[in-house]
């Protein structure tokens, strides 16, 4: 059910002029004023939860989008929709709704083939991503002159031991060596 709406019953300049209450030392016009603020705060409210809720209360037809989902729901599809293969192989017959697992993300398989090579597959449409890999050494990372990792985790090993090395030297001399 939709909250029923806020509308100010009382005037309280208007009962100060008629001496409603006896003698008033609250300034009524902004009292009033207030009240209609909240009027419209409430109302914008109201407004904005008929948008997403129906009037028994749960969420509106047709209003979450996949992308909305979290990653327990996620799961409970895969577990009850899809076809969970595992790991991603080369040479192997996928079928439209098969689920697979490419370093740490989660893919459904939207055109039946035999794979290739994974990112020619998905570049071609072959394949949608259904969980994006959380982690760092699942992200990819381009090689620069100074960095050799393929992902961000050991770029960022590569990085910090390159620093803690670089700093041994002023580490020894200001601590008389190790």
């Amino acid at each position: 059910m939709q909250p029923t709406p806020y509308t100010p019953s009382t005037n309280f300049a208007q009962d100060e002029r008629a001496n409603v209450g006896g003698r008033s030392t609250v300034r009524t016009d902004r009292v009033d004023a207030e009240f209609d603020a909240i009027e419209v705060s409430i109302s914008d409210i109201e407004r904005n939860l008929a948008l997403i809720q129906r009037d028994d209360g749960k969420l509106l037809d047709a209003l979450v989008e996949p992308y909305n989902l979290s990653a327990t729901t996620k799961a409970f599809v895969q577990a009850t929709k899809w076809n969970a293969r595992g790991l991603w192989a080369t040479l192997t017959a996928y079928a439209v709704n098969d689920m697979v697992d490419v370093s740490g993300a989660s893919y459904i398989c939207a055109v039946a083939h035999v794979s290739g090579n994974f990112a020619a597959d998905y570049a071609a449409g072959k394949w949608q991503v259904f969980v994006t890999a959380n982690n760092a050494a699942a992200q990819a990372f381009a090689p620069t002159a100074t960095i050799s990792s393929t992902n961000t985790q050991a770029a960022v090993v590569e990085v910090d031991a390159a620093a803690r090395a670089a700093s041994l030297p002023a580490l020894s001399a200001f601590y008389g060596g190790f």
